[in-house]
């Protein structure tokens, strides 16, 4: 397979969550390109040419080393011409991949709607069986929240650093009462 970021991001987004064989089918380009639009909204544009940049210096063959190496091995330093340091770049292609679990989740959700998804039910002697999808679908939420933490991660200032890092929402409203 060719090294590009979309064969990267789709590859990363089936190791990281229990995707069917069926549900690999279903990761379109639109799916890789909401994942994408994610990350550009959270980045901003410079931020997210900052990323593509960095990603593309690797090629077929130091990419697999790259994405081998466990994340104490891979450097927190940022290495001139690129913007991020190797562990802010793995976190960055993981928010992708999330992102592009979250979409993919919802994408899954509108096709099988008013499926039943329950593992399995019997009445009498038939059984009815979950969608193939149900565990992409139940994590939806999970991925989203996944894909903020490791933009969170990847964009933290140096916390000796007095600037503060960037706010973001996940779209969600959280209510305190005393």
């Amino acid at each position: 397979m060719a090294h590009t970021h979309s064969n990267a991001i789709q590859t990363k987004m089936t190791e990281l969550a229990n995707v069917t064989a069926q549900a690999v089918l279903r990761i379109t380009p639109q799916i890789l390109s909401n994942a994408g639009r994610e990350i550009l909204e959270n980045l901003g544009e410079d931020g997210y040419n900052a990323y593509i940049a960095d990603f593309n210096v690797y090629d077929e063959t130091s990419y697999p080393i790259f994405d081998a190496k466990s994340f104490d091995a891979l450097s927190s330093l940022v290495v001139s011409p690129a913007t991020y340091s190797e562990r802010a770049l793995r976190n960055l292609i993981y928010a992708e991949a999330y992102f592009g679990l979250y979409h993919l989740a919802v994408a899954l959700k509108k096709l099988v709607k008013g499926s039943v998804n329950v593992k399995q039910e019997s009445a009498g002697q038939a059984s009815i069986y979950a969608s193939a999808f149900d565990e992409v679908i139940n994590n939806s939420e999970n991925y989203r929240e996944l894909a903020f933490n490791c933009l969170s991660f990847a964009t933290t200032t140096d916390s000796n650093d007095d600037t503060e890092s960037e706010l973001y929402s996940d779209g969600t409203l959280g209510v305190f009462t005393v």
